[in-house]
This record gives structure tokens, C-alpha cells and sequence, in this order.
């Protein structure tokens, strides 16, 4: 439970009550007990107050005065404070000890701040019929009561009066400009405006209302021309960048954008409100550099903004400035720990950086109701899958990370069907990895008529039926996608690529490979196909040809650098050999493929020519 301090009003009363200067004793009272007394002190405050008033009026002038200068200190300190309940009273009483314009006018101020303002017009009124408008500051104020009151006529008709007397005031003749565009009294706001700019030339504001004005109507164009004319009155206005801005922005003209911002922040560099557009605006045009010292100089600004806070993050991580990024993300985290996008970001950079148990750690953080559960619970089983397979590849055989793989994996599979097929086509790359070729074949079977198998899950799954020599099944799966697309030319490339390594004779394969390459010539794997099949029948020089050209096109494919590798072999370019080779053994992910990429090379260190040379 809060406690709160007597309130002012109430303090005063009991000053008055002891009839002595001391401080009144600190009360400390629960939140209930506040709200009670404060009607109460009020209520007791005003009637104490009211018969002093009486009293101060009998004893005489010096009498009232010395009252009114304490309910002045004391109304005046209030106000000063913000506490307007206890202002309203003593300018209140106050009003009746005297007739000075000025402390009516601080009691119709207090009553404003309350909401009072049919009380405060009253009060304004007063003061404006007796001194006939002359004092300038009441009759401003009593025009945007009227407007507070929606009472635009009678507000419109005290700013005529003040630039009757004055066409050069200035917040009389903006005000009357926008009273009269808010009823869409277009023409006669523009003249009222156009009019104000002519006595301040060098105040942009004018032109910028007048923009305003024009973007009401729709007419950007014209609301341009004000803005950048306001603008150049006014170099340091922000209305005007970012009005002006904001248009351009609307266009899709983001550069044109951010030079405007550019220029304002060489006058105003600490404007936080040109700064958010101009962070904004480089972000949506991806230049990230740049942006980041202006996102920098906005979180230090306010270190309190956990959005922009958020947003440097990512800009740091966008610039792969991954250090700075976690920094600001923990950070994050210690004010936000359950934000699931926190986690979801230091996750994803710990993962960039491979630091896969970090991330697994951070993504495991993440709670079931969050949209982002199920992309992190991909990313945690996809590295995990990773880090069971570099771990069969120093071993030999499965290990801790390959059981907690299968654990996860299985347990994904179960609370999110969504991912049912890229859970388990991670399975299956995990059991291809650790050559168990038949149980990869058998989970992905499991998922093959899910709606999210596509196309490439169909050639993988045909590729894993192929190396256990299930021949039938996997030519199924390509004659099927045939039937539904003829011209697929990667289709015919499978078959005519099989059954050269089936043991087919070339001829048997050259046909499919031909309608591969009549749909599509340039494929790098279809040229691979053709030149292997020149390879296949001796035809060497042709064979280089195709396969060098497949290896422009894909030079990361193992299979490709391994056939080039051969061809050279054959063709006793021996140093050749071996860099392809090396190529290949560097991109091979299976442990299968490193086994025979390593033999074929000890092999071609066994049988090539002497270094002299092969070099």
C-alpha cells in the first residue's frame, strides 16, 4: 500500500488553525485514507477561508492585504508545484480581497488546469470587458477557452479583436489560421495566414500550417512547396523536416528523405524526434553503417527506450558487429528477461558466431506461446543435428549430441506437426551423415505425401533410394514428377545421370541427358551429366570441356570437382588432379564422400608421375 503526504491545501489549513509561522508536522496517510482527507481538507480549507476573508474585510485594508499576500505566496507556490486543486482555492479567495487583473487571471489559469474552463471563461471575460482587450495575454486565453469549449465564433471573433489592435501578434494570427482550417474555411485561412507571413518573414511557421493546410486537402505537391519554404525560413524547425520528410517518405522517395534529415541534424543533431526518422529511414534502405551512429546517439539520449534499444541491437548484428550486438542484447535482458525476441536474437547471433550450445541455450529459453517457438525450435534441432554429425565425423560413431538430437528432434516432431517435415528431413540428412542410409530413407518416407514436401524433399528422397540401390522406387519418384511437368529438365538429368552409375551402357543414359540439356543448357549440374557421359566413352577433351564449364557455374558441388579431378587423372594433368580434388574433400559434408575422396587422392599420389613433372 502507497502513503502519500497531507496535500498542500491541507497544510495550509492547519497552519491557519495554529495562527503560527512553523511547518506543519509530516502526516503519513495510506492511499484511501489521502483520497478522504482531500475532500475534506478542501472542504474545510474553503470555509476556514471564507470567513478570514470576511474577517480580513471588517478589520480594514491592512487587514486584507496582509491576508492576500500570504494567499498569494501560498496559491502562487501551489501553482508552482502543480498542485492546481489547492491554487483554484486561494486564487479563489484571494479574487475576493482584490480587484488586480493579474490574480484573476493566475485563478482562471488554475481552473483551466482543473477543467473548469466555463468557470475560467467567466472570470477571463471580467478582465477582458474591463481593460477593453488591451491586456493581450488574457485575451489569448480567453480565445482557446473558447475553443476548449468549442466555441470557434466566439474564439475567431477575440483574435480579430487582438489584431485589430495589433497585426503583428503573432499566436493570434497562427490561431485564427487554424480555427478557420479546421471548419475548412480554406480560402480565408490561407489569406489569414499568407497575411501573418508577410509581418514575419523570417517565422516559418506560418508556411508550415499553410502545408498542413494543403495536406488536409490532399494536395502534396503544393504542401511540399510550403514545407521546404518553411524550412528555409526556419532551418531549425522540425515541424517542417519532418513534415516534409514524412511526404517524402509517403512517395517511397526515402532518399530524398533522409537528405532533408541529414540537413537538420548539421543544425539540430540532438532532435530526437528527426533522429527517429532518420533511423527509421536509413533502416528501411538497408544501410546499416550509416545508421548506426544516429541509433547510438538516440539511445544515449534516452537509455530508457527499449525499442531503440532493441533496434541498435539488431543494426549491430545487421553489420555483423556481433560483439556490440550481444552487449546491447544482454543488456536487454536483464530489464526484459522473459522477451522472447531477446532470446530469439542472441540466439540467432550466438548461432552466426557457432557458438551452437549458446544458442541452443538461448532458443530453449524461449516459452510455447511465443510465434517464434517454432522457428527456434528448428534452428535448436537444425544445429544440434550439426553438431551429432561433426561429432560422428571425429568419432566415428554417435555420440552424446547425436541421442539429445534424436531426443529433441522426436519431441518436436510430437508438440509441432507444422514442422513435421523439416524435422524429419532433418532426421534424415542426420542418418545419411552417420551412413545409415536405410533409416534415413524410411523417416522421410514417412512424410513423403505431407503438403510440405516439395520438390527438392522428392529428389532427396529419390537421391537416399538411389544409394541403397532401390532403383524402382527412386525412378517411381521421378517419372512422377515428369508427369506433372515434362519439361522439368533436372527430372530427365536424374534419370540419365543414374543410369550411368547403375552401370548402364552411355547410350541408354545420353537420351534423357540430351532432353536435359534442350530445356535447360546452362545448368551446372546438367552439363556435369553430359560430361560425364563424355568421360563415360572416352571422349576426354569433351568431357574437360563440359565439366569445367559445370564448375564455373556450381564450384562448390563435390560430385563436380571429383569428376573434373578424374578427368585430369586420365588425362595425366596429376597437380590439377589434386587441387580438384583437395577442392572437393574441403566441401564434402559425408563422411562417406571424405572416405573416398581421400582414397582417390592417396591413390593419385600412388600412381602420378614423379614431382618434377606433375608440377
Amino acid at each position: 500500500m502507497k502513503h502519500h503526504s497531507v496535500p498542500v491545501f491541507l497544510a495550509f489549513l492547519l497552519v491557519l488553525a495554529a495562527s503560527c509561522a512553523h511547518q506543519p508536522t509530516q502526516i503519513i496517510l495510506t492511499e484511501e485514507e489521502t483520497a478522504r482527507l482531500n475532500q475534506e481538507a478542501l472542504d474545510l480549507a474553503s470555509e476556514r477561508l471564507e470567513k478570514l476573508v470576511e474577517e480580513s474585510k471588517k478589520q480594514g485594508p491592512a487587514s486584507s492585504q496582509y491576508l492576500a499576500t500570504g494567499l498569494f505566496l501560498k496559491g502562487n507556490s501551489a501553482l508552482m508545484e502543480g498542485d492546481y486543486v489547492t491554487g483554484a482555492v486561494l486564487f479563489r479567495h484571494l479574487a475576493q480581497l482584490t480587484d488586480d487583473p493579474f490574480v484573476h487571471k493566475k485563478y482562471a489559469i488554475a481552473l483551466i488546469r482543473l477543467g473548469e474552463l466555463e468557470k475560467s471563461r467567466d472570470v477571463l471575460l471580467k478582465i477582458f470587458e474591463a481593460d477593453k482587450g488591451k491586456d493581450e495575454s488574457v485575451a489569448l486565453i480567453l480565445a482557446g477557452v473558447y475553443s476548449g469549449l468549442e466555441k470557434a465564433e466566439e474564439s475567431r471573433q477575440i483574435y480579430r479583436k487582438i489584431l485589430a489592435r495589433n497585426p503583428k501578434q503573432e499566436e493570434a494570427c497562427l490561431f485564427l489560421g487554424k480555427s478557420l482550417a479546421i471548419e475548412k474555411k480554406w480560402k480565408e485561412a490561407e489569406s489569414q495566414l499568407v497575411a501573418c507571413q508577410k509581418h514575419h518573414p523570417k517565422n516559418g511557421v506560418f508556411s508550415y500550417y499553410l502545408g498542413k493546410m494543403y495536406v488536409d486537402r490532399g494536395d502534396l505537391k503544393s504542401a511540399v512547396r510550403l514545407f521546404e519554404d518553411s524550412h528555409r525560413r526556419e532551418p531549425d524547425s522540425t515541424q517542417a523536416a519532418a513534415a516534409l520528410g514524412l511526404i517524402y517518405e509517403q512517395w517511397e522517395q526515402i532518399d530524398r528523405a533522409i537528405v532533408v534529415y541529414e540537413r537538420h541534424l548539421k543544425l539540430k543533431p540532438q532532435d530526437a524526434a528527426i533522429l527517429g526518422r532518420m533511423v527509421q529511414a536509413l533502416f528501411m534502405k538497408e544501410r546499416f553503417n550509416e545508421v548506426i551512429p544516429y541509433a547510438e546517439r538516440l539511445v544515449d539520449m534516452d537509455p530508457e527506450d527499449l525499442n531503440m534499444r532493441v533496434k541498435l541491437g539488431i543494426l549491430y548484428t545487421e553489420s555483423r558487429e556481433f560483439e556490440k550486438a550481444i552487449s546491447v542484447f544482454r543488456e536487454l535482458l536483464q530489464q526484459a528477461p522473459q522477451s522472447d525476441k531477446i532470446l530469439y536474437y542472441l540466439g540467432a547471433i550466438h548461432q552466426e558466431l557457432e557458438k551452437f550450445e549458446d544458442a541452443i541455450e538461448y532458443f530453449t529459453q524461449i516459452p510455447t506461446s511465443s510465434g517464434l517457438y517454432q522457428d527456434s525450435s528448428f534452428q535448436m534441432a537444425n544445429m544440434l543435428s550439426g553438431l551429432a554429425q561433426n561429432e560422428h565425423r571425429q568419432k566415428g560413431q554417435p555420440g552424446p549430441y547425436a541421442r539429445k538430437f534424436l531426443q529433441v528432434s522426436n519431441e518436436k516432431l510430437k508438440e509441432i506437426p507444422d514442422l513435421a517435415v523439416e524435422i524429419t528431413v532433418l532426421q534424415a540428412g542426420f542418418f545419411e551423415a552417420t551412413e545409415r542410409d536405410s533409416e534415413a530413407v524410411k523417416v522421410l518416407s514417412t512424410v513423403q505425401n505431407d503438403k510440405g514436401f516439395n520438390l527438392q524433399h522428392q529428389y532427396y528422397l529419390a537421391g537416399l533410394l538411389e544409394k541403397i540401390k532401390n532403383y524402382e522406387a527412386s525412378t517411381a519418384i521421378i517419372m512422377a514428377i515428369l508427369d506433372k511437368d515434362p519439361k522439368n529438365a533436372h527430372a530427365w538429368n536424374f534419370i540419365g545421370y543414374s543410369l550411368l552409375e547403375r552401370g548402364h551402357t552411355p547410350a541408354e543414359a545420353l537420351p534423357y541427358i540430351e532432353k536435359a540439356i534442350a530445356i535447360s543448357p546452362d545448368d551446372g549440374y546438367i552439363r556435369d551429366s553430359l560430361g560425364w557421359y563424355y568421360f563415360k566413352t572416352g571422349r576426354l577433351n569433351e568431357a574437360l570441356r563440359e565439366l569445367t564449364a559445370a564448375f564455373e557455374k556450381v564450384p562448390d558441388d563435390v560430385v563436380i570437382a571429383k569428376h573434373l579431378a578424374l578427368i585430369h587423372k586420365d588425362m595425366k594433368n596429376f597437380a590439377k588432379a589434386r587441387v580438384y580434388l583437395q577442392h572437393a574433400l574441403k566441401n564434402a559434408r559425408l563422411s562417406s564422400e571424405q572416405r573416398e575422396l581421400t582414397s582417390v587422392l592417396e591413390l593419385l599420389e600412388g600412381d602420378r608421375v614423379p614431382a618434377a613433372v606433375a608440377d
